[in-house]
């Protein structure tokens, strides 16, 4: 981080200290050299795993960790299954079909605040094919900072005016590759790419934080896409890439074989480190760094969570268990369920581990599994592991 950006950050910094252990402080200081940071209408972004700072979800995120709480502190929401592409990777492929109307997301919403939320995703399908996003997303946004997914279909200049008015915390635009035909193929729709670029453009024009999201394939690093991807970000003035790990789950349930080696994940986090040190372009937030053993390891079903479109809760949106449907049951609950298979922050994906026992050698598993299903699953897979070195200073005893 540069001088002038620990200045912005350091009243806030300060504010907090005595409060968290000082080997926690430390390293989470000395690990802040690997972002990029942004300042975006006065407020310092280091990606979008951390709400703004300053910013009430910030003060939050800061309480929860104070207090050493179970909290879902980032909660995703699958507001629609519909969507008008159909890509390969898509993790919401299998899943049950449903909506919930605004009235319900509106309640689901208000419960996650409750329960200490403070980042909150709309993601899909196509969130854009919601009539009610912007009130959505305008409903999330005074106490916890937003993120909305999408692949820019539907988006207008119009509709980025009002995610700036509702104070939209970040608009994330999928891009599977810098070439046109290429990404278009994975979307399966002549002209994708085209409209893609356009939103980012319209995004930052509306005074948008922009952030442009990849699935990092080891295809993609070998050939020089995510390189690529970079250099597109930053010719185009986006603020943030986001690269997320391949998982065998929805479209791409049973196989196993994109899961990536050790290695190749640890190629991808140095990606993120070595794209940072430049202090140029998007800052880079690469899940294979930030969720990993060095950082904050895997938080589903324990500072993560993730609810379908037809209500189903899981522990993330790569992991297809269900512990219950706000629907049916209030969302503490369903969270304090999920909290005897999930009880503390682990090192290595658990998608990972249990993605060959979803499927059972089957084809199109519906998805997510029963909750008599998920919990037998998590009990015949319970085991402890150490501690992601985040939480290692952090947690002396077991979280409440």
């Amino acid at each position: 981080m540069r001088a002038s950006d620990w200045l912005k950050i350091a009243p806030t910094y300060l504010k907090h200290l005595g409060k968290l252990p000082l080997k926690h402080m430390l390293y989470m200081t000395k690990r802040l050299k690997y972002e990029n940071p942004h300042l975006h209408n006065g407020q310092i972004r280091i990606n979008t795993f951390f709400p703004p700072i300053p910013s009430p979800s910030f003060e939050r995120f800061f309480e929860n960790l104070i207090e050493r709480k179970r909290v879902p502190c980032s909660t995703y929401i699958a507001v629609t299954e519909n969507c008008p592409y159909k890509c390969p990777h898509c993790s919401y492929g299998s899943h049950v079909s449903g909506e919930l109307d605004t009235e319900q997301t509106l309640d689901i919403i208000k419960q996650l605040k409750d329960l200490g939320t403070v980042i909150i995703g709309f993601t899909g399908g196509e969130p854009l094919l919601r009539k009610d996003i912007v009130q959505l997303v305008e409903a999330a946004n005074d106490e916890a900072s937003s993120v909305l997914f999408t692949t820019g279909f539907n988006l207008d200049e119009n509709l980025c005016k009002k995610f700036a008015d509702a104070h939209l915390g970040c608009l994330t635009i999928g891009i599977e590759s810098q070439n046109a035909d290429i990404h278009d193929e994975v979307r399966g729709s002549k002209g994708s790419f085209e409209q893609a670029v356009k939103s980012i453009k319209m995004s930052l024009d509306a005074g948008l934080y922009t952030a442009i999201s990849t699935v990092g394939t080891r295809e993609k690093f070998v050939d020089g896409t995510l390189e690529q991807l970079a250099i597109l970000a930053t010719e185009n003035g986006v603020h943030e890439f986001r690269i997320l790990e391949p998982i065998p789950t929805g479209s791409m349930q049973g196989q196993d074989d994109e899961i990536l080696t050790p290695q190749e994940s640890k190629q991808l986090a140095d990606f993120h480190k070595n794209w940072n040190a430049k202090r140029k372009g998007p800052a880079v937030a690469c899940f294979a760094y930030l969720e990993s053993d060095e950082m904050f390891g895997c938080g589903a079903g324990f500072h993560h969570l993730y609810i379908d479109a037809a209500g189903n809760v899981c522990p993330c949106d790569l992991t297809p268990l269900s512990f219950g449907n706000v629907t049916q049951q209030p969302l503490t609950e369903i969270w304090k369920k999920m909290g005897e298979s999930f009880d503390r922050p682990r090192q290595g994906c658990f998608m990972k581990e249990i993605c060959n026992k979803i499927n059972c050698g089957e084809e199109n598993v519906e998805l997510p599994l029963t909750v008599e299903q998920s919990v037998k699953l998590c009990c015949s897979d319970k085991k402890q592991t150490p501690l992601p070195k985040i939480y290692e200073n952090i947690y002396t005893k077991e979280p409440k």
